[in-house]
């Protein structure tokens, strides 16, 4: 089986242009795998599903090194799976080679090191910027869309209804952590 896993940190990212790229340059491919998601978790659901069906003779084509995951131990540990269950990993945007390889995994543990440090430097670099803002009464938080208020309001509804929040909020689909992010908010 030949697969592709693409991801996108969001919803409002476009995942399908990651997917016709890496059909563009290898071709028709059996399974697509995508989620729109933070790489930072571990837990993503067409991850664990490409995971679980992979078998000996497989490849995995991903489009970038951060698309597979945010935190370098995370990305090792799944190159190191593929390795031991005979499973190519190819990474386009270091010009389609195999990570498996011995070449191709310090490549890799250079690079994912490299990827997390970025992050680890932008999300500081953010804190400042925010810090800064709100001791200047600038900082008014993430706006969110009004799709995503809605589905706020009607969480509080059905919790007001009678129905736990884990209910409500899996009735409605809406993130345990976005709901309390927003509902901290709103008493800010």
């Amino acid at each position: 089986m030949k697969c592709i896993y693409a991801r996108t940190s969001t919803e409002e990212q476009n995942v399908k242009q990651q997917v016709e790229e890496l059909k563009k340059h290898y071709g028709e491919v059996d399974m697509i795998f995508t989620d729109q998601r933070s790489g930072k978790d571990v837990d993503r659901p067409d991850f664990n599903r490409m995971v679980s069906n992979l078998k000996f003779g497989d490849t995995v084509i991903c489009y970038d090194i951060s698309r597979l995951g945010r935190k370098v131990q995370h990305v090792l540990d799944f190159a190191d799976y593929c390795k031991a269950n005979g499973i190519k990993l190819f990474i386009h945007a270091l010009g389609g080679v195999d990570v498996t390889s011995s070449s191709g995994k310090m490549i890799l543990t250079t690079l994912t090191g490299v990827a997390e440090m970025m992050r680890v430097e932008m999300l500081e670099k953010q804190k400042i910027g925010i810090a800064r803002a709100k001791s200047e009464g600038k900082y008014t938080g993430r706006k969110q869309s009004p799709e995503t208020l809605k589905k706020f309001n009607e969480v509080n509804e059905l919790i007001e209804g009678g129905k736990t929040a884990t209910r409500a909020l899996e009735l409605i689909g809406l993130s345990r952590g976005q709901y309390y992010q927003m509902k901290k908010a709103m008493k800010d």
